[in-house]
């Protein structure tokens, strides 16, 4: 999940702040937590972590990672339990009732933990810089560049694509921002990122995930809505480039750390050490 869809969800998250638990429920190792009587404060986003923060001192931490969600839902059972479609009960994680008549649901949460709230650097503090920070929803004000740089330029021979995902340098891009940066910046995706120059790509970068998040884009690149036309080369596999009309390329994941699905351009985006072919995996398939 990208950092943008994060701060999003802090954001309608953070519209519970007030309400108070009345009941809790959770279906993992946080089983024994009693919430019960706790009001709700603000939810903070750093990068992809959601930090729902508590009066009492405590934070629910959680990451959505690809398939997690929390849900606000209005309309419960006669047993005051959040009606919910039967398809969706096994992946029911936590039930927050409030009350103000709403609960709040956590659906296919893989990650949840709950601490205090002095200790969130346990869980965020090997973070790098928040691409969002300064948002009304982070948990930084300013967007260091200097320790961004720092970060991203550490393992100079490491491929560019695969540091951009790696949250320790910066947080916040998932694999779309990702992708479409290095096709808009033009580095083939695997240039060694000591080769690549990261101010003018980590500008553009804040630019674009601000503008998908302040005005509700749905992570749109290239401007156009329509599905199929909204990406530069995400998930357009074998489709002519928008730019040149070159076949665009498709490697699959392999399994590695951060080596995910990744789509370029193999003319507006040429290898530049002279060699030729493609990386393992490369496909013509799609998506």
């Amino acid at each position: 999940m990208e950092g943008d869809a994060v701060h999003r969800a802090a954001a309608r998250l953070s519209t519970l702040a007030g309400a108070t638990v009345t009941h809790a429920e959770f279906r993992n190792h946080l089983a024994t937590a009693s919430l019960r009587g706790t009001t709700l404060d603000a939810t903070k986003a750093h990068g992809k972590h959601l930090l729902t923060r508590l009066a009492d001192g405590r934070t629910l931490h959680s990451h959505l990672r690809m398939d997690g969600s929390w849900t606000i839902v209005r309309k419960h059972r006669d047993d005051g339990r959040p009606a919910l479609p039967r398809h969706l009960l096994p992946q029911l994680r936590a039930v927050l009732t409030l009350d103000d008549g709403r609960s709040l649901v956590g659906l296919g949460v893989p990650v949840m933990d709950l601490l205090a709230t002095r200790d969130e650097h346990r869980v965020v503090g090997h973070l790098g810089p928040d691409v969002l920070a300064g948002q009304p929803t982070a948990t930084q004000e300013h967007f260091d560049l200097d320790e961004a740089l720092a970060r991203l330029g550490k393992e100079p021979g490491r491929p560019v694509v695969e540091t951009l995902l790696d949250q320790r340098g910066v947080a916040g891009f998932g694999n779309l921002w990702a992708v479409e940066l290095c096709f808009l910046r033009g580095p083939w995706p695997w240039t060694p990122v000591g080769e690549v120059p990261l101010e003018p790509l980590l500008a553009l970068g804040q630019k674009m995930i601000r503008h998908s998040l302040e005005h509700g884009t749905g992570m749109t690149t290239t401007g156009v809505k329509r599905r199929g036309q909204n990406h530069w080369v995400t998930g357009r596999s074998n489709r002519p480039c928008y730019r040149c009309g070159t076949l665009i390329r498709f490697r699959p994941a392999t399994g590695a750390s951060y080596a995910r699905e990744v789509w370029w351009c193999p003319s507006c985006q040429p290898r530049q050490d002279g060699r030729r072919g493609e990386p393992a995996g490369t496909a013509d398939r799609r998506p």
